[in-house]
């Protein structure tokens, strides 16, 4: 099998394709364009550049969420369009676990941490391997309370995710020679993972069709709140 993977959750923009034996093929920009512009040039070169027409892949990944709004709507229009147009399942992989799955053997918990704005992050805990074991639910929470349930544990904690920067201090402060950090190299979405996974999906014939991916946002965009907001403001002086 011959999988694309796509992941646009952040500001980075990553495609790759991989087979059950290797990844032939991994691109990944972290640059102030858009993913709009980029996203498709980058997999029709990787797709050239590996000899491949784009009819003989049997898959395509994408990273489902959490992650940037605008991004991930790229990813899935792409997704869900190249599934269509080729007839092949794709399957919507965690932007977290697969973030995990880069790291399958470290010894202790990952802490995968996206930024979600309003001092929040978006994030999950993870045994590590090849398919990483969740320890909880995928969540968006303020930093201290994660820090907080940390703190109850004893593993040693690897931080990666572009969460992990802006609080790289008190996460230290907070946990001390328990924390473990990547290089940026090491702590960025890579799409290999996310095909990865996705390859697993169908090899066990859980793949989606098209018109059944959807994103996994956890929670509502900042235009759906003010919307819902705006909604509730002008219910309440209504009579019923």
């Amino acid at each position: 099998m011959q999988i694309l993977g796509i992941d646009t959750a952040t500001l980075v923009c990553s495609v790759a394709l991989v087979s059950e034996k290797t990844t032939l093929a991994e691109y990944t920009l972290q640059t102030r364009k858009t993913h709009s512009e980029r996203l498709l040039p980058l997999i029709a070169a990787m797709l050239s550049h590996a000899g491949l027409a784009p009819n003989e892949l049997d898959g395509v990944a994408v990273a489902a969420g959490p992650g940037s709004f605008t991004g991930l709507r790229i990813g899935m229009v792409t997704a869900k369009t190249l599934g269509q147009a080729l007839n092949v399942p794709v399957a919507g992989i965690s932007t977290l676990e697969a973030l995990a799955a880069q790291h399958p053997f470290f010894p202790g918990i990952i802490c995968p941490m996206l930024d979600a704005r309003r001092e929040q992050v978006y994030n999950g805990l993870f045994v590590p391997g090849t398919r990483p074991e969740p320890l909880c639910a995928l969540r968006v929470l303020p930093l201290w309370e994660l820090l907080a349930e940390l703190k109850t544990r004893s593993e040693k904690i690897l931080f990666i995710g572009d969460g992990v920067p802006p609080y790289q201090a008190a996460i230290k402060a907070q946990l001390g020679e328990r924390v473990c950090l990547m290089p940026s190299e090491g702590s960025i979405c890579r799409a290999a993972a996310v095909a990865r996974l996705g390859l697993a999906e169908f090899a066990l014939n859980l793949g989606l069709s098209w018109r059944e991916l959807m994103p996994h946002y956890i929670r509502r965009s900042e235009a759906e709140r003010k919307a819902l907001i705006r909604g509730e403001e002008g219910g309440a002086g209504r009579c019923t």
